[in-house]
């Protein structure tokens, strides 16, 4: 009987599924977001995969192996205010320390925000201070205890922070990752007092130097936690109900996956549980057809996501942005920008604005008939010829082209004193440029010339948008994966099993060293390293995983001597030596350098370690990817359809699904049709179909 590997994607708009079967053929399917259910989104998927393959939906997921998931639960639930109210005990004397914050009050801000200074603030902490207490306590940077610990101070804290509402607990104290033994005694009475109640301390979730980012990303794990149990539980009961037999696992924001139960002690990891699986997949699509460096550009309903494959690797970040908070969790770097599908355009003060609000999945674009008025991008491309609307979700939603002009008309074209085509094309024109200004950020800010990379367009809408926003880049290739309407779920059933384990030990080169391993001892770095590996093949092992096949990468976080920010450094070596530990510097030179500009180093001042790092990974039972084996050229001719662009209509050559083999080369300006997503090639762009179904778009 056949095996099924199948990811699922759950976005703001549309829920995402692929299903992939022994053979390696990858079947894509979507269908709309349910908010309130997300779960019926993925049922909906699954079983428009169980009629394309005449079985029933039952048979289908009992003859699943793996299913992996990613979910948008903690993302929305602190984007909303619908975590759970928090109590946070700190040592006395720091109870600001979320209030305070770094001082900075533009994170998470885009450009033109920060630049409003007289509106510029910070955004509200992330715990009110009436549900934050202060206990009589303290360690030093050494971990020896300094004051002990006030019992009843600890426990009149508990008790004040459930009469003002407390329904978790977080626990962050000074210098606990260097001894966690006040945390524990602390949780030991927080479950004394408040029966039942969940907690977070800390030093288990996250062992790391950096009072405020440790602090508010500790207490964002604590209110997450009971949300995300909840919706996992029911997703889970929901899909075994409907004959799943195997337990889901969950994408984290660090591009690994892991069990339900053990993400649920991270809910915090999740955060970017989606985003990520598109650089995933990007990586690994580039590594068979040969891109080593990519941006990935990923266009939904609701927002635009970029990333960065470099040197074959997704770049990484050691912080975790969402909204407008900063947590201390390593992440697959992605920027996010509200410019989606489903984006809202307006005039404003005579001035054209598109997003960042959102149509959403309800009610959605005006054309999609479902109660929304406002006009939106997805809107735009349809009145320009851009969009079938007899093609959209395979057919499934006929798109009402009256009601996406008369919304355009209405709240753009007539207040701006354009005509409907004018008014649509200035929205796309718009929107485009917002994607393009984000991937500068991501590529020219940070140093890199993005006619180095080519640009890997997904998502709903990224392929028919890429061929303007890629081509102003400057790129060469604008790659379109055959996946590219499910590429985040695809990438989602692309990952393996991952645990993370860090811990802060700050250890010091005195100024002036030249041998760095006289400071930095060889053995203290390789059993940092081996405790921190015994913890995370614990847990891959408790997940199943058996214990051969698990692999280990490791970093370090160094810093020069009295600087703040840190940069995370590649450690190759199985067993530090002290050649190690002196190329583990030097590389580290390097990385700063690349960074901040040549000479830029000061070794002369010391270095210093902040916090060690191991990512271990087990591989999932997968089938060799078969992305579709292609046919031969139709016998069919293109169709042709009126496209509005540079301010006239035009004609452009419309192609099948039908159509496409491998080699096939299309003349801009055309339209690529298929059954999840349309491919736009420009004016002045040629586009070859390659042997896997991906198509490579280039300017002439």
């Amino acid at each position: 009987m056949p095996s099924y590997y199948v990811a699922s994607d759950i976005g703001g708009t549309f829920t995402d599924t692929v299903v992939i079967d022994s053979s390696g053929a990858v079947g894509r399917y979507k269908s709309s977001t349910v908010p309130d259910n997300p779960a019926q989104g993925v049922l909906d998927t699954l079983v428009l995969a169980a009629d394309e393959r005449g079985v029933p939906l039952e048979r289908l997921l009992a003859d699943v192996e793996v299913f992996a998931h990613g979910t948008t639960v903690a993302t929305n639930a602190m984007l909303e205010g619908r975590s759970r109210r928090v109590g946070l005990i700190q040592t006395r004397g720091f109870g600001d320390t979320l209030t305070i914050m770094r001082g900075f009050k533009a994170t998470g801000l885009e450009e033109d925000d920060i630049k409003r200074f007289r509106t510029l603030v910070k955004q509200p902490a992330a715990v009110p201070r009436r549900l934050i207490a202060e206990v009589t306590e303290r360690i030093d940077y050494a971990g020896r205890v300094v004051c002990p610990l006030d019992e009843d101070d600890v426990r009149r804290a508990v008790r004040d922070l459930t009469d003002a509402g407390a329904e978790v607990f977080a626990v962050s104290l000074l210098w606990s990752f260097a001894n966690d033994v006040h945390e524990k005694r602390v949780a030991e009475i927080i479950a004394e007092e408040a029966p039942g109640a969940s907690v977070t301390l800390s030093s288990e979730f996250l062992p790391r130097i950096g009072e405020y980012e440790r602090t508010l990303t500790t207490a964002v794990n604590a209110s997450l936690r009971p949300v995300l149990k909840t919706s996992l539980d029911s997703f889970e009961h929901t899909l075994a109900k409907a004959g799943l037999k195997t337990g889901p696992l969950l994408m984290q924001s660090n591009g690994g996956l892991a069990t339900f139960a053990e993400v649920e002690k991270r809910a915090a990891a999740t955060v970017m549980s989606g985003p990520v699986g598109g650089v995933v997949a990007s990586q690994f699509a580039g590594a068979r057809n040969g891109y080593r460096n990519i941006v990935t550009t990923d266009m939904g309903g609701t927002s635009f996501d970029v990333g960065l494959v470099l040197d074959g690797r997704p770049v990484m970040s050691n912080t975790t942005l969402i909204g407008r908070d900063e947590l201390a969790l390593p992440s697959v770097a992605v920027r996010a920008i509200g410019a989606g599908a489903g984006s809202i355009a307006s005039v404003r003060n005579g001035v054209l604005q598109v997003g960042p609000e959102s149509a959403g999945a309800r009610p959605g674009p005006a054309c999609y008939g479902r109660g929304g008025t406002r006009p939106t991008v997805a809107d735009a491309d349809l009145v320009l010829g851009y969009l079938n609307p007899d093609n959209f979700l395979g057919g499934r939603l006929t798109l009402d082209v009256d009601k996406a002009r008369a919304a355009i008309d209405e709240h753009v074209a007539k207040p701006a004193g354009l005509t409907i085509e004018q008014a649509a094309e200035g929205i796309k024109t718009i929107v485009d440029a917002r994607m393009a200004d984000l991937v500068r950020q991501v590529t020219v800010e940070q140093g890199y010339d993005p006619a180095d990379f080519a640009v890997f367009a997904y998502g709903g809408a990224g392929p028919l948008h890429a061929f303007s926003y890629g081509a102003e880049l400057g790129c060469p290739q604008i790659v379109v994966p055959l996946t590219a309407s499910v590429h985040s779920a695809f990438g989602i059933g692309c990952s393996d099993l991952t645990m993370v384990e860090e811990l802060s030990k700050p250890l010091q080169t005195p100024p002036g060293t030249t041998d760095h391993a006289t400071a930095l001892a060889p053995d203290e770095l390789n059993g940092t390293f081996d405790e921190l590996a015994a913890r995370a093949r614990r847990d891959l092992v408790a997940a199943g995983a058996a214990e051969d096949s698990i692999t280990f990468a490791k970093f370090v976080e160094i810093r020069f001597r009295a600087q703040i920010h840190v940069l995370t450094v590649p450690v190759e070596a199985d067993r530090i030596t002290p050649a190690d530990v002196n190329a583990m510097v030097e590389r580290f030179v390097e990385i700063y350098e690349g960074r901040f500009g040549r000479g830029a180093a000061f070794l002369e001042g010391g270095v210093e370690i902040t916090t060690f790092r191991v990512v271990a990974t087990s591989p999932v039972p997968r089938a060799e990817f078969d992305t579709g084996a292609l046919g031969k050229a139709a016998s069919t001719e293109p169709g042709t359809r009126r496209v509005f662009s540079g301010g006239q209509w035009r004609e452009a050559a419309v192609y099948r699904a039908e159509h496409l083999h491998d080699g096939l080369r299309i003349e801009g300006l055309a339209i690529v049709e298929l059954r999840d997503t349309t491919v736009v090639i420009g004016p002045g762009q040629d586009a070859e179909v390659d042997r896997f179904g991906d198509i490579i778009i280039q300017n002439r």
